[in-house]
C-alpha cells in the first residue's frame, strides 16, 4: 500500500515541476521590467527558492525509480 501511495505521489512530480517552472518564468518576466532594486532582489530570491524545490523534486523522482520498478515488476 505504501509503495502504491508513493507511486501516485511520484506520478504527480512532473506536473508540479512544470507548474513551478511556469512560476519561475513569470517571475523572470517581471524581473526584466522591475526597476525597484529591493523588489528585484525579492524576485531573484523567489526564483532561487523555486529552482531549489524543482531540484529537490527531480532528486526524489529519480532516486526512487528503482522502487517504482519493483512495484510494477
Amino acid at each position: 500500500d505504501i509503495l502504491l501511495t508513493w507511486e501516485s505521489i511520484r506520478g504527480q512530480i512532473p506536473d508540479k515541476i512544470q507548474s513551478l517552472e511556469k512560476s519561475i518564468n513569470q517571475k523572470q518576466t517581471a524581473l526584466e521590467d522591475e526597476t525597484n532594486f529591493i523588489r528585484s532582489c525579492e524576485l531573484n530570491s523567489e526564483i532561487g527558492e523555486l529552482a531549489s524545490i524543482i531540484n529537490d523534486l527531480w532528486i526524489w523522482y529519480r532516486t526512487n525509480e528503482e522502487i517504482s520498478k519493483k512495484v510494477h515488476g
